[in-house]
């Protein structure tokens, strides 16, 4: 097929689209999203972590390596007039998709051409690819909420994130034996183990841009008249979602405080080989696998907040507990801790990024989910772009700073100190995150989602579908009621009326 042909189908678009053509539509969709995890999960991670330390980065440095993604998100604003000029979102969208990832080829040669360029290098390409990939987000995002029905988003997305997680983890895990291997066989170069794993990212990104491409487009609708201001003005009029936004900016902001120090909090304080974190990697990755279809069907059985309410506070707890996995150094629990903390977070992230962007498709009308979706992930973007970055200073500030409690015995023959709690650099970080991470599930109780069952009921019915016998192996029933604190119990002290 000749380029001209090539273009020009991807500017054709139907009125309404088949039965089979959605179908398609929908297994197209999973396509991409297995390759773009597969290549996020070779270019990203642990990986990109240890070559920026590679490189020389420092804890300021990680934290600005994770906001580029959110700092780019900036570029949604003029990208969506862009989808408004030109219609053709499947046409913007592989635009974006293969300039973004064709962008890596300049960090793929850092250690041939451009090692001597420091962190400043990584930083700028990187920001490029995200600026690239974000100017795609509203006519992604649009065309998403026009092809795939309403009522089978939380089951499509489930199987689109647990087939790339099938991929990816195998991934993940291979590509720490690698490096461990390469670091044996080579040492001192293992910045070109990495450029080879990040070529492979690369490949699979260009063949999820080729899936995007066969995608089936329905006609977009219209939104009426009006500047980028107005455009956006419609969502902020809606009290709803304006509650929704409030939620996303504030829990972003709360998760990224934290994740972006991870890989190098295990790298660096505990002392753990590339290897060892791609394999808890992969341990979060199988417990994610194992709860995304069960929070998928539940999500849309009942409703993605609820889901989220049983799953964000579970998360937060893994949060406080990476605290002690250093208490007052690496000690003899700190490998099952971090496995306990690993299959915790996975199994918590399968309910939360989905049903979030869940409540973002469902509360956006058609013809309009462009603007709201990109309201949505600005407010995102600004929290996560500023996070990470503080993150980092608090990180730097704290590093010589520690709050410590110790226990003692003494008695006539002897006497005994035990550290009880060691709080230093990045610990204080994580804790912080836990604070604003509950405060954002305030502002999840104050949104309105159709389908009013509690998180409890989801809890409980995803207790009996994954540890129904275990159920009696605890006598204390308060233990189990501990994760259906926050926003059930918000929602009541709201309700409760207010002394005159």
């Amino acid at each position: 097929m000749r380029l001209r042909d090539v273009l020009l189908a991807m500017l054709r678009t139907s009125d309404r689209l088949a039965p089979e053509d959605v179908r398609r539509g929908i297994r197209l969709v999973t396509a991409d999203g297995v390759c773009s995890m597969a290549m996020s999960s070779l270019q990203g991670g642990p990986f990109l972590t240890a070559f920026a330390l590679g490189i020389g980065a420092s804890n300021y440095d990680l934290g600005l390596l994770a906001a580029i993604g959110f700092l780019s998100q900036a570029v949604q604003l003029p990208a969506l007039m862009i989808v408004r000029a030109f219609p053709y979102r499947r046409a913007i969208t592989v635009a974006s998709a293969l300039t973004s990832r064709l962008a890596w080829i300049f960090i793929i040669l850092t250690p041939v051409l451009f090692v001597d360029r420091g962190v400043l290098w990584l930083v700028q390409w990187l920001f490029l690819s995200a600026v690239l990939t974000s100017a795609a987000a509203p006519a992604w995002n649009s065309l998403l909420r026009d092809l795939v029905p309403t009522d089978q988003l939380g089951r499509v997305f489930a199987r689109r994130t647990l087939l790339g997680n099938l991929v990816a983890l195998p991934l993940t895990l291979a590509g720490g034996v690698f490096v461990d291997w390469w670091r044996e066989q080579a040492a001192g170069t293992s910045l070109y183990a990495y450029a080879l794993l990040f070529t492979l990212g690369l490949a699979f990104g260009l063949a999820g841009a080729v899936a995007i491409a066969r995608l089936p487009e329905p006609r977009m609708a219209t939104a009426g008249e009006g500047g980028l201001l107005a455009l956006l003005a419609r969502p902020l009029r809606d009290g709803n979602y304006r509650r929704f936004l409030a939620f996303v900016g504030a829990w972003n902001f709360a998760v990224n405080l934290a994740t972006p120090f991870f890989a190098a909090y295990m790298l660096r304080r505990l002392g753990l080989s590339v290897f060892a974190v791609t394999v808890l990697t992969v341990v979060a990755q199988v417990a994610n696998l194992w709860f995304l279809r069960i929070w998928g069907q539940l999500a849309d059985r009942y409703s993605n907040k609820a889901v989220i309410a049983a799953c964000a506070p579970l998360y937060l707890l893994a949060f406080a507990a990476w605290t002690f996995t250093g208490i007052p150094d690496p000690h003899v629990l700190t490998i099952p801790l971090l496995v306990v903390i690993h299959v915790v977070s996975g199994m918590a992230t399968a309910g939360i990024g989905l049903p979030i962007g869940n409540i973002g498709l469902k509360l956006a009308p058609a013809g309009a989910a462009h603007a709201y979706i990109t309201l949505a992930g600005l407010a995102g973007a600004a929290s996560g772009t500023l996070a990470p970055l503080l993150g980092g200073v608090l990180a730097d500030f704290f590093a010589a700073r520690e709050f410590a409690l110790v226990l003692s015995w003494s008695d006539p023959a002897h006497a005994f100190q035990v550290s009880a709690l060691r709080l230093q650099a990045l610990d204080f970080v994580f804790l912080i995150a836990v604070a604003v991470g509950v405060w954002a599930l305030s502002r999840l109780a104050r949104v309105h989602e159709e389908g009013r069952i509690t998180e409890r009921t989801v809890m409980e019915e995803a207790i009996d579908q994954v540890v129904l016998p275990f159920r009696t192996m605890s006598t204390v029933e308060g233990i189990r009621r501990l994760t259906f604190f926050p926003l059930s119990a918000l929602e009541r002290l709201r309700s409760r009326p207010r002394p005159p």
